[in-house]
């Protein structure tokens, strides 16, 4: 093997080096700008968080303290059940809102008795226009208007409540 050929062998070899660790730096460069993406993603993302404050008489609305820990919340879709009645409301929060208490209507007698007071449906849009399901790990909601009816359906409420604010229908 002569100088020449050990010459090109090792700018072979380096190059082959710089490519690896360049795609190594690259690869570093893009993990890092889509955890910082999904930070981003996380603090604007609207979480509602409800607490129970008292049980409702038979046929009254029912008093719920939401809180939002997240982003924005511009258009909201609740559907509680508590006992043997379900309640539904909409609601909007502002970015990180503070504890505050609502009122949301008996939309209908429940199919099964609970003891406790437990979440239904919940979905929030932000102002970016992302729809989520709350109740699902944060998962973004591809189709509102579809997804909620679906919800509906399967909670046997199609027809007796609507979140047009949340869908962009008609009330």
């Amino acid at each position: 093997m002569g100088t020449e050929q050990l010459l090109v062998a090792l700018g072979a070899a380096a190059a082959l080096w710089a490519a690896v660790f360049a795609t190594r730096a690259d690869f570093a460069t893009r993990r890092a700008k889509a955890d910082a993406q999904r930070r981003w993603d996380e603090s604007i993302r609207p979480l509602p968080h409800f607490t129970f404050t008292s049980a409702p008489a038979v046929g009254q609305p029912i008093e719920v303290d939401v809180e939002n820990l997240g982003g924005t919340l511009a258009a909201g879709a609740v559907i509680l059940q508590h006992g043997d009645d379900l309640f539904a409301g909409e609601l909007t929060l502002p970015e990180k809102a503070p504890a505050r208490r609502i009122v949301l209507a008996p939309v209908l007698k429940a199919w099964q008795r609970t003891n406790q007071p437990r979440c239904l449906l919940l979905a929030g849009r932000d102002i970016s226009g992302r729809t989520w399901d709350c109740l699902d790990g944060m998962k973004v909601i591809k189709d509102p208007r579809r997804w909620v009816a679906g919800q509906l359906r399967e909670l046997r409420l199609q027809g007796v409540v609507d979140f047009p604010s949340l869908t962009g229908g008609k009330s």
